[in-house]
């Protein structure tokens, strides 16, 4: 039996068993019983927990009296008893038995009543007095004095009685000079029901703790009826503990008792605020399923709403609720209030008591269902709520009150087996997130679309001379690096050529075959025609004239291809050579401001994004959301006001996928979509699409069609998703190979999702503690950034420069055999020639005079013969130095101009002068002298040294001076490098530069050094003859 006193209308609400949710079958067990004195105002009605008779007591105060004076039967107890058939309810058979608290009291402003369990007699209890009401007998005991606290005030707030102990919960009043007014105070007591004396047995205040933040409380207004210092009490007997709420602690405490101890076993203390304990209950005095209703108030006080929490095992002081009521399963009842007054139990039901006198029955539901308390679509009083099946993505494995709980990360339930209480595991390799409702989409289906590709950087080696070095001077591992390397190809050239070496030494130095003779003369006139090293004199040089073709023809072949690999988006691997990704392009990337105007070009492209049209394409993932029964609403921000999308959106679900697109209206834009209900999401996927446009040959707006998926382990998506997208313009731009040619451009859009993963996906927790919502949001917003990126590929070298720098290269390598060619002659023949004439000296005299006896003209002839191997040294020296002379001061002369402008090489020139921003920071002298030149002047200053001393080499004047300040500046450049800690590959070419430059000093010092010794000689000669 469920009964409301109703003091707005002078009647008591009666609800009798059965209770269902059928609002007919409930008006035929309703009874609505006027009071006997509509000057009556009932403060409290009580029923015993295992009632034995249909009745129940009521205690109050007469109105319209003066609260101060002391008149005699102001309060009034009574109880009401039915006595008809409770097949067929019949509302007159109801008993009214009436007492009134004779003695003189001022108006009660703490006046609390509980029964025994039978609900046989009723105990009162009031600031001033006690009673007890006997429901057979109509005897009324009065106590007139707080037998509790006979010499302090205490105000009762909230009771509970087993039958042979109670608990009193309230306030106990300090002496005037404490700080403190009011203790909350806890009582275990006994009482008789003959005299209604109540006998504390233990008396316990709170806070106990002199340092904790409600130890700052004063409890000053506990003496008048304020909401806010409400208590509550409810026994146990079957595990003998005790809930106790004391809401302006924000805490609840759990005590075991005895009849003659109460001992503390936990407290949930929600920190600092009030509210939690307005209202305790034992759902089950078996399970200790207990549920706790907590108001929330605001700064000032204000009673706002109100939450019941449920716990479905032993409380402890880190037990976190089962469910939370309102919730998305169990929402209010649309004609009820917000704020809670009391919570009432029966063994299986909890009965709501709302602010406006309102009552709600949520009824026990069975393993598999819970309780719905969306309640009839009429106003009800009781009313009551229904059994539905778990929603899909969730289960509930216990008969009770409670909500629905979500499936685990790696389990389902997808709703359609209705028997089952728990969720099964999923299969391997699946998306199965929190309340899942199925296993059918793989991981390997949540990777994301993107057209976001990092742009290619330039490679680190962007000078065509350095290209070409180390593309043909160098050697890999791999089989395959060597077959193509040109520098193995000239090593197998000079195998060939050494044997050939070999073979015709032997036939001119150990056959005398005239045949044989014949061949080699044959041999030497050939090789001497191919000289192009030593200009036809010498068959060595012509075969190795075929090194110097295999290294020339690799480098022409090598350059024609590299210039056939631009640009990127054409060329394949590079086939040609070790490194397949070497590539004859150069790439950058910039920001640019779109407020900047740019060229012409640039200008039509961001026209033509400008103009593509949009489509949104969403995904929602794992849900049991579908096309035909659940129709989504979108809608996007214009101004202040929510407009709809028109089209509306095309819907497509499959394999618990649901999809939707629409075209928007515009890009940048904030568009919100509404599903109705709130069924669980795995996860989210956002993209946007739309056609491309050739424009012309040479400009193309590309498809775009780039998506993102959201989803966390052991997170669901949040009913008020918000989901922030910046959409980026990309331009590409490619430069022509040949000059005068179009520009190639392409432009796309980017995006760059942004979620707070914390705010629009839920854990377990956060969907436990969520406010009841109707609905599933997603709000997307998509906005343009203020600037655009621009790619530029451009060639590394274009035609012109690839001709100039292969007759260069070619130059230098035909150079280079020519000064191996000198060194040889001019430095190491001589050296072994004279080792072999010491080692051929004879020490013995015999010899030496057999060696005098030769003719003077033999004697004669060889001078001749020294003399002119001597001068075809000396000549082949100076062509050696003159050769050197030239390539040195051309190669410096082409140096310098690159520093200095940027004309016909401009790619070079840029490269210099980012170096150059480099090397003044680490200029030589800086730490001592503290002094370093500006980049430009640096670079300025080098350009005009190289050039001016390129053509002194060339021209023959100064060359010492000119050889010895290039020489500096290498040494200089060779130091930087170190500092800067670059690679041998770039200081290895200085290197190289520096020895070449030691050597023509060398040469040039041994050629003046004979150029001195000639006259010497020949006035020797003179004298002589």
């Amino acid at each position: 039996m469920i009964v409301e006193a109703q003091n707005d209308f002078n009647w008591f609400n009666i609800q009798f068993a059965p209770y269902t949710d059928d609002v007919t079958q409930n008006d035929e067990h309703d009874c609505f019983i006027d009071y006997d004195d509509p000057s009556w105002y009932v403060y409290a009605v009580a029923l015993g927990k295992n009632q034995s008779i249909y009745g129940f007591f009521f205690v109050g105060e007469m109105i319209d009296l003066d609260e101060d004076g002391k008149l005699p039967n102001r309060t009034f107890v009574g109880f009401l008893n039915y006595t008809g058939d409770l097949t067929t309810i019949d509302c007159s058979n109801f008993n009214l038995i009436i007492s009134y608290v004779d003695g003189n009291f001022i108006h009660q402003e703490h006046l609390v009543m509980t029964t025994d369990p039978l609900g046989l007699i009723a105990y009162g209890f009031s600031n001033l007095f006690t009673f007890s009401y006997t429901a057979s007998t109509g005897n009324l005991a009065v106590y007139e004095n707080n037998s509790l606290s006979p010499s302090t005030p205490f105000l009762p707030y909230a009771v509970d009685y087993d039958g042979s102990r109670g608990i009193i919960a309230g306030f106990l009043k300090n002496n005037q000079n404490s700080r403190i007014k009011y203790n909350a105070t806890i009582i275990l007591f006994s009482i008789d029901a003959s005299t209604a004396n109540a006998t504390p047995i233990i008396l316990l205040k709170y806070p106990t703790n002199g340092t904790t933040w409600q130890a700052g409380q004063t409890n000053a207004g506990a003496d008048k009826n304020d909401p806010k210092f409400d208590m509550s009490v409810s026994i146990n007997p079957t595990a003998t503990q005790v809930l106790i709420g004391i809401q302006s602690m924000n805490t609840v405490f759990l005590f075991n008792y005895t009849t003659t101890t109460l001992t503390l076993v936990t407290s949930i203390d929600k920190g600092r605020g009030i509210g939690f304990g307005k209202g305790v209950a034992w759902l089950n005095d078996t399970l200790n399923s207990v549920a706790i209703l907590a108001n929330v108030y605001s700064t000032s006080y204000v009673w706002s709403s109100s939450k019941i929490y449920v716990y479905d095992s032993p409380l402890t002081s880190a037990s976190k609720p089962i469910s939370i009521f309102p919730n998305n399963e169990q929402p209010l009842y649309s004609y009820m209030s917000s704020v809670f007054l009391n919570i009432i139990t029966t063994p299986t039901e909890l009965v709501l008591l709302a602010a406006e006198g309102g009552l709600f029955v949520i009824l026990s539901a069975h393993s598999g269902n819970y309780s719905s308390t969306i309640g009839p679509t009429v106003e009800a009083v009781p009313a009551f709520s229904s059994s539905l099946p778990c929603m899909p993505g969730t289960y509930k494995n216990a008969t009770g009150i409670r909500r629905c709980l979500l499936c685990p990360t790696g389990t389902k339930n997808d709703g359609t087996n209705l028997t089952i209480t728990t969720c099964i595991n999923c299969a391997m390799n699946t998306f199965c997130s929190l309340g899942s409702v199925s296993d059918s989409i793989s991981n390997d289906q949540l990777s994301n679309v993107t057209q976001a590709l990092a742009y290619p950087k330039s490679p680190d080696i962007t000078g065509l001379d350095d290209i070409l070095f180390f593309t043909l001077f160098s050697i890999s591992s791999s089989a395959r690096c060597v077959a193509l390397s040109p520098i193995f190809w000239t090593l197998i050239v000079a195998a060939i050529i050494i044997v050939i070496v070999s073979v015709m030494l032997v036939i001119k130095y150990c056959l005398k075959n005239p045949t044989a003779v014949n061949s080699y003369e044959l041999c030497e006139k050939i090789f001497k025609q191919t000289d192009i090293i030593r200009e036809g004199n010498m068959w060595v040089g012509g075969l190795a004239t075929f090194c110097v073709i295999v290294l020339c023809v690799s480098c022409c072949v090598f350059s024609a291809k590299y210039y056939s690999s631009y640009p990127i988006e054409t060329a394949g691997p590079s086939t040609y050579t070790c490194d397949t990704s070497i590539r004859n392009a150069q790439f950058s990337s910039s920001l640019r401001s779109l407020s900047v105007p740019d060229t012409e070009n640039i200008q039509g492209m961001m026209g033509l994004l400008n103009d593509q049209e949009v489509n949104l394409n969403v995904s929602f993932l794992n849900t049991v959301y579908n096309c035909t029964s659940d129709a989504v609403t979108l809608t996007y921000l214009l101004g202040t006001t929510w407009i709809p999308v028109s089209p509306d959106p095309f819907c497509v679900s499959s394999s618990y996928t649901v999809s939707y697109n629409a075209r928007l209206p515009f890009r940048s834009i904030t568009v919100q979509l509404t599903l109705p209900n709130t069924y669980p999401i795995g996860g989210l996927r956002i993209g946007l699409s739309a056609p491309g446009k050739n424009k012309s040959s040479t400009a193309t707006l590309q498809d775009l069609s780039f998506s993102q998926t959201f989803n966390q382990s052991g997170r669901l998506l949040g009913q008020d998703a918000r989901i922030t997208l910046q959409v980026t313009k990309v331009i590409n731009t490619t430069n022509p190979l040949v000059n005068g040619d179009d520009e190639v451009l392409s432009g796309i859009w980017i995006g760059s999702f942004s979620v707070n993963y914390d705010e629009s996906f839920m854990t377990d927790t956060d969907y436990l503690n969520a406010p009841p919502k109707t609905s599933t949001i997603l709000t997307l917003t998509i906005s343009e950034t203020p600037y655009y990126i621009l790619n530029e590929q451009s060639p590394i070298a274009r035609l012109p420069e690839i001709i100039y720098h292969d007759f260069l290269y070619i130059t230098m390598i035909i150079g280079m055999f020519v000064l191996i060619f000198v060194i040889v002659e001019v430095m190491i023949l001589p050296c072994v020639g004279s080792l072999i004439r010491k080692c051929s000296r004879n020490a013995d005299d015999k010899y030496r005079t057999d060696s005098s006896r030769q003719s003077v003209s033999d004697h004669d002839n060889a001078e001749n013969s020294i003399y002119h191997s001597n001068g075809q040294q000396s000549k082949m020296a100076s062509l050696g130095l003159h050769l050197l002379t030239i390539i040195l001061g051309m190669l410096f002369i082409f140096s310098g101009h690159v520093k200095l402008t940027p004309k016909f090489f401009p790619e070079q020139h840029t490269h210099m002068k980012n170096e150059f921003g480099k090397f003044n920071k680490e200029f030589p002298f800086y730490r001592q002298t503290g002094w370093r030149p500006y980049a430009k002047n640096y670079r300025l200053t080098i350009g005009i040294t190289e050039v001016t001393c390129g053509f002194l080499l060339l021209l023959g004047f100064s060359q010492t001076l000119a050889n010895l300040v290039l020489l500096m500046v290498m040494t200089n450049a060779i130091i930087t490098f170190q500092k800067l800690n670059y690679p041998i590959k770039y200081t290895g070419t200085f290197i190289f530069i520096s020895l070449l430059l030691l050597l023509r000093l060398g040469l040039a010092s041994r050629s003046k050094v004979k150029q001195s010794v000639k006259p010497i000689e020949a006035k020797i000669e003179d004298k002589a003859k």
